[in-house]
């Protein structure tokens, strides 16, 4: 069987700054939800598997100063180096994204025959990048406040911390639901992908999967590349 051409679209950079990111995610949502649903069954369960009220604090907290860090670690990043730069005028949303959204609704329902033309990120990876920033931010401002409560309330009326806190609550399961579910399904459980993908490993997939899914970055980076191969 021929091996297939496996072409570097991520970097160890990025592929460890997910990692990072995807480890303060979970244990935050866990940690997160079983404060959230301290009454029921399943959250006094979580809660107790987590060593207790206190444990459960110190755990949030953990991860998110470890949310904290690699924020400001992937603003620097954008800002120092040429090549996080790049990516990141990448990422940002064009005309372009919204009708190629629209184009592959159509092409779902069988009401279009073309798929759209996708460069190296499609307008739902596009969509997931500006979500978790600005989940991100919220998560961070709204935490904040409510780690330093009493200092926050020397300058904060009581109803904003109360804001805060159900902000911060529902942001939370929000991130749940639509980030990580929608995330894991698009990486992972799409049947195309079933059981993963290990894009998230090494950052590689195979020149054929690019050609078919990101057919302009193909024609971008390796269309002579694969004519020389062939």
């Amino acid at each position: 069987m021929e091996e297939k051409m496996m072409v570097q679209r991520f970097t160890r950079s990025q592929r460890v700054q997910h990692f990072l990111l995807l480890i303060s995610f979970i244990i935050l949502i866990i940690t997160g939800l079983a404060l959230k649903f301290h009454d029921s069954w399943l959250g006094k369960l979580v809660i107790n598997l987590e060593g207790g009220v206190i444990a459960r604090g110190i755990f949030h907290r953990f991860a998110a100063v470890l949310l904290i860090f690699v924020a400001i670690y992937h603003f620097f990043y954008i800002i120092f180096t040429r090549y996080a730069h790049e990516e990141f005028l990448l990422m940002l949303p064009k005309f372009k994204d919204f009708k190629d959204a629209f184009q592959n609704v159509a092409f779902t329902l069988g009401l279009s025959s073309e798929h759209p033309k996708i460069d190296k990120y499609a307008p739902q990876d596009k969509f997931q990048y500006w979500a978790v920033v600005a989940g991100s931010f919220l998560m961070i401002i709204t935490g904040l406040v409510l780690w330093y409560q009493t200092q926050a309330m020397l300058v904060l009326p009581k109803w904003a911390i109360d804001i805060t806190r159900v902000m911060h609550s529902y942001q939370g399961v929000i991130i749940a639901v639509v980030i990580l579910l929608w995330h894991l399904y698009i990486v992972h459980l799409n049947p195309k992908r079933f059981p993963m993908s290990r894009i998230w490993i090494d950052g590689k997939v195979s020149l054929e999967e690019l050609k078919v899914e990101h057919p302009l970055e193909y024609e971008r980076k390796y269309q002579g590349v694969a004519d020389e191969k062939n």
